[in-house]
């Protein structure tokens, strides 16, 4: 990742690529078939999975909140 890349996710507001949205829907479809996942919310640890993977693969500081907001976001579109 170039340094102008990265810091786009230095600031205050974290900036969703289309690979991170699709690999955070791939690993709470993947949770949900796991039945991670109650009527309405998934459960913290799938959260926490998305987070980890997230911030590994694409060198991000993602966390808890920026997940749950993207889904609102998501859910919205």
């Amino acid at each position: 990742m170039s340094t102008t890349q990265n810091e786009k996710w230095k600031g205050k507001h974290f900036t969703w690529s289309k690979p991170m949205s699709h690999m955070l829907l791939e690993i709470l479809a993947e949770e949900a078939l796991k039945g991670n996942k109650s009527s309405s919310t998934f459960r913290a640890e799938c959260f926490v999975k998305v987070v980890t993977e997230i911030s590994q693969k694409f060198n991000v500081q993602c966390e808890p909140k920026h997940v749950d907001n993207r889904l609102k976001t998501v859910k919205k579109e």
